[in-house]
């Protein structure tokens, strides 16, 4: 099987996108820190991001992840995937819906780090509209109030940050990690950040042998691919997506080598939901894509 130098397919290769700016940089970003793991109270009547970020900064805590299973939301932000409007992306974000009433998330999974030095959430979330039927799409943090208290496990590390910042490729503003040096660096948490147009799968599986992972648990997994393809078959047609992973582990290989095992929830740009595991070689990354790791070998 001939691979790219990305990890994809020849017939994967035919669908990476060339964005506006120029393809520089470390295509995939990792840095490993001090797992900080606590259960945290969200206090309500502020925004998402500012409820996370005061539970975050007691604990120390500059690059995590959150899951917000049970969240009641009110009022809510959120947009979905959709086509670009100018040739300055390859995808962009449909316009913002504000619905009437509040929802309560049903899962969500957040990136925690920082823009314009106050707290800032990258969210990608499914809840239940008024007839039942699950949703998705990405909440916007500081538009979005929390409306009740809420327990949440919060993990991260105070060797990272997550930084938002442009990026001259994508032309967006994203979160990267960049090293704090408060704590060392090493450590059972990885931090992570994928760029355009690398395998989704095994760029999971270059970051774990980079950091010496043959066991792990993928505690928060959110980003976009060019469309999807499913180790079942399944072929999402639609370029712009968002996924989120709602379950990840890392296993060893017969050689010893790490192995992603990945099950996700992919949303592209008509709504539609569409939960499996992702083909490996076959998923070039659009945007980006956050990872947190937690490392469990020989434990």
């Amino acid at each position: 099987m001939q691979l790219s130098n990305e990890g994809l397919l020849p017939e994967a290769l035919a669908r990476r996108l060339t964005h506006a700016g120029p393809s520089t940089g470390e295509r995939i970003e990792s840095l490993a820190g001090p797992l900080i793991r606590d259960k945290v109270r969200l206090v309500p009547g502020q925004s998402l991001a500012a409820a996370v970020g005061a539970a975050a900064a007691e604990r120390g805590i500059t690059a995590g992840a959150v899951t917000l299973t049970g969240a009641r939301l009110d009022p809510v932000r959120y947009v979905m995937p959709t086509y670009a409007r100018s040739p300055e992306h390859v995808a962009y974000y449909s316009d913002t819906f504000a619905p009437a009433q509040g929802f309560t998330l049903e899962f969500a999974t957040a990136t925690f780090g920082f823009r314009e030095d106050g707290p800032f959430l990258h969210c990608h979330a499914l809840w239940r509209d008024g007839a039942g039927v699950l949703c998705g799409g990405h909440i916007l943090p500081l538009d979005t109030v929390l409306a009740e208290p809420l327990e949440a496990e919060l993990t991260g590390t105070g060797a990272a940050v997550m930084r938002a910042e442009f990026d001259p490729e994508t032309r967006f503003t994203l979160f990267r990690p960049f090293a704090t040096g408060v704590t060392p660096a090493q450590g059972r948490f990885i931090t992570a950040h994928i760029r355009p147009n690398e395998d989704f799968i095994t760029a999971i599986e270059r970051i774990a042998l980079r950091h010496g992972i043959r066991q792990g648990r993928i505690l928060s997994g959110i980003g976009s691919t060019v469309g999807g393809v499913f180790e079942d078959g399944t072929v999402v047609e639609e370029i712009p997506t968002e996924l989120l992973i709602t379950e990840g582990r890392i296993v060893p290989n017969s050689d010893g080598t790490p192995r992603a095992d990945v099950t996700m929830i992919l949303i592209d740009a008509q709504g539609r939901l569409l939960r499996g595991r992702p083909a490996r070689n076959l998923n070039p990354v659009l945007i980006c894509a956050e990872l947190f790791i937690e490392d469990l070998t020989d434990r």
